[in-house]
């Protein structure tokens, strides 16, 4: 009987747009007693339960877009969408903004390629991603900017390279060329490096491996080459002084 009260409810609804869901509305069968939420990764799901600030009393045939509205205007979520699950489930998909690096703002906080900071706590989701050194607030607008353009190109174009580096800055006042650091060297690499430059500095990489001693057992800091690619058509690499076989 109740999924023939479905069956009749749906159809009514479907086929009276206007009045249909005003009718159902006050029917107590299709109040929300669940909401499932998927998408999520920086944010917890009561965090997007909190955001969507579904009222109590809810009904399913309720206008979800003022909820979907709620939702997308967190500075962490790009798009949501909320669907409905006859009788009584409500469905939430959100799809979240997409951090590149952290920026040093007094703390830690996860950052985007278009500069939208995120209010994500690093400490309760685990992001690998490299540090920005640098005071954000003191970075000239320019210099900002391109950080976060190459952070991202570099990301696209080899994202094994990035994952591995802990920390990019500038050289100079001039954002002509980074400083990457990565467990095996220091690296200079100068800013709009291409596909072919970043294949030979994952050559002089893979060769440092071979070269370089393995990492202390007890977290010490392992002796780290320097890897120079700010000239045309070589690469300089200055190995350690001690530490190698």
């Amino acid at each position: 009987m109740r999924i023939a009260v479905l069956v009749g409810a749906g159809c009514l609804a479907a086929a009276s747009p206007l009045w249909g869901p005003r009718l159902l509305r006050e029917l107590p069968w299709f109040r929300v007693r669940r909401v499932e939420v998927s998408g999520t990764r920086l944010l917890a799901p009561h965090q997007v339960l909190a955001t969507a600030r579904i009222p109590a009393g809810e009904n399913v045939w309720d206008d979800l877009g003022e909820l979907a509205s709620a939702l997308r205007a967190h500075p962490a979520i790009a798009t949501a969408t909320v669907s409905r699950d006859l009788p009584g489930t409500l469905r939430i998909r959100v799809q979240e903004k997409r951090p590149i690096a952290y920026v040093e703002m007094g703390v830690l906080a996860p950052i985007t390629a278009r500069g939208e900071l995120l209010p994500v706590d690093p400490a309760r989701t685990r992001m690998d991603l490299p540090v920005i050194r640098g005071t954000w607030a003191k970075m000239s607008p320019s210099v900002r900017r391109g950080l976060l353009a190459e952070t991202e190109r570099i990301g696209q174009a080899d994202p094994t390279l990035l994952a591995h580096v802990s920390e990019i800055r500038g050289q100079g006042d001039e954002l002509a060329v980074l400083v990457l650091s990565h467990p095996l060297a220091e690296i200079l690499l100068p800013v709009g490096a291409d596909l072919t430059r970043l294949a030979q500095l994952r050559a002089v990489l893979v060769d440092l491996e071979r070269r370089l001693p393995p990492a202390d057992p007890n977290g010490g800091a392992s002796p780290a080459a320097n890897v120079d690619l700010r000239f045309q058509e070589q690469i300089v690499v200055r190995l350690p002084t001690s530490g190698l076989s």
